[in-house]
């Protein structure tokens, strides 16, 4: 009888031990799990803080524009991209989509070569955002005035995961070619009419 009852206190702790084992197991993946939110959490607001501070900006770049051939937030747009790309070269691309020309170019960094991506071949895509091989390509997903403007930049992951991001850099910098090119034919109008 006392045997017996030790095989069933046994059994009775092997199984209670093993529950714990397995709620161990849950409450490390649980940790592991919470700890990649607050990981992904702080990296959102990082991301959100950079895009806010970035068109905080755009009223005072705009308004410098007419100072500058180029403005500063052209290059702002520029090196946030490779900030969030983690790329070492990010090329911004303004095409005509009438005369389907690049009527601007502006490429921040050295080493990679974007000449592959001609007016043509980016406006074959009616996508907003894809990847080609070694690049990914981010497309503002409006046009204005017959321009859209287009972010390429370097792969450095096998997936990109913010491609929202960078579809809304490339459509602010098509706000601010947009601005600028409204305010250059401003000019030769006031010009012309003196």
């Amino acid at each position: 009888l006392g045997f017996a009852l030790y095989l069933i206190k046994e059994k009775a702790l092997l199984r209670i031990f093993q529950e714990k084992l397995h709620l161990q197991k849950q409450a490390n993946v649980i940790t592991k799990d919470l700890s990649d939110s607050y990981s992904y959490i702080g990296e959102m607001n990082r991301k959100f803080d950079i895009v806010k501070e970035l068109i905080f900006r755009l009223p005072k770049d705009t308004a410098d524009t007419s100072r500058q051939k180029q403005p500063e937030s052209f290059q702002s747009i520029l090196e946030v991209a490779k900030l969030f790309s983690k790329s070492d070269t990010v090329s911004l691309r303004f095409i005509n989509t009438k005369t389907k020309s690049i009527e601007k170019v502006l490429e921040n960094g050295q080493g990679t070569s974007f000449d592959r991506f001609d007016a043509r071949t980016l406006l074959l895509s009616k996508k907003t955002f894809w990847e080609e091989e070694d690049f990914a390509i981010a497309r503002s997903p409006l046009q204005a005035k017959g321009m859209v403007a287009y972010v390429i930049f370097g792969k450095t992951s096998n997936h990109i995961e913010d491609a929202d991001i960078f579809k809304i850099l490339a459509s602010q910098a098509l706000l601010l070619f947009s601005l600028d090119h409204s305010g250059k034919k401003a000019e030769k109008s006031v010009l012309v009419n003196k």
